[in-house]
């Protein structure tokens, strides 16, 4: 049952991210630490393992070159 839920969850969470992204209205990096943080309130994602993903060499290499072209 607490299995069930969790994939409620993450699955809610995820149509929601994909509705904000497709309104357009807000920032697409705000709304992408948003449904990170609402990952990790619900337990979804441990704490420890939230930003590892932001150390992978594809993640700084596309921010280096937002930077660069901006």
């Amino acid at each position: 049952m607490e299995s069930e839920f969790g994939a409620i969850t993450v699955f809610a969470i995820l149509l929601l991210t994909l509705a904000a992204f497709i309104w357009g209205k807000y920032r697409h990096d705000v709304v992408a630490l948003a449904a990170l943080t609402a990952l990790v309130i619900s337990g979804s994602v441990p704490p420890y393992e939230a930003f590892e993903g932001f150390a992978h060499p594809a993640v700084i290499t596309v921010a280096a070159v937002l930077v660069v072209s901006a």
